[in-house]
């Protein structure tokens, strides 16, 4: 008995390892999608007023932060804060196995200067993990 138990936790964990393997690029893809929205709205997105239009046009929440919030508080993920607005916002991933295994949402910062044009537009999610394979060349990306 203790030895099917034993063999059932190690079949468990096995497979849970499993669905990052299988993603064929979903985790990649949602990214993607959210930076290349962005990149191509690019020009819709110059100033701070049509910025905040767009995102509420294409229902993405976001939060923003004066140069003063920003420099108080200073948020990890903002490597330097603006002379002037700063949005902040994530996309909700949907995949399952991508939410689980890599990360939770999409984020995007806009960043203004005090002129209240676009200086600065970046995306980001926690990256994909690779599974070495110790003395070989053998690696395999997982929750890519």
């Amino acid at each position: 008995m203790r030895a099917v138990l034993v063999l059932l936790l190690v079949a468990s964990g096995i497979a849970a390892l499993l669905p990052p393997l299988f993603t064929h690029g979903a985790c990649t893809a949602e990214f993607n999608s959210v930076s290349d929205l962005l990149e191509a709205a690019r020009p819709q997105i110059l100033t701070l007023f049509r910025a905040r239009d767009f995102l509420a046009a294409q229902g993405m929440a976001y939060q923003t932060l004066s140069a003063q919030q920003c420099e108080a508080a200073h948020p990890r993920e903002v490597e330097m804060c603006p002379s002037g607005e700063l949005l902040l916002g994530a996309v909700p991933v949907a995949n399952r196995v991508c939410r689980y295994y890599r990360d939770d949402s999409v984020r995007f910062q806009l960043a203004f200067n005090l002129n209240n044009q676009l200086i600065h537009l970046q995306t980001d999610m926690h990256p994909y993990r690779m599974l070495r394979f110790p003395m070989t060349d053998f690696e395999i990306d997982v929750a890519k």
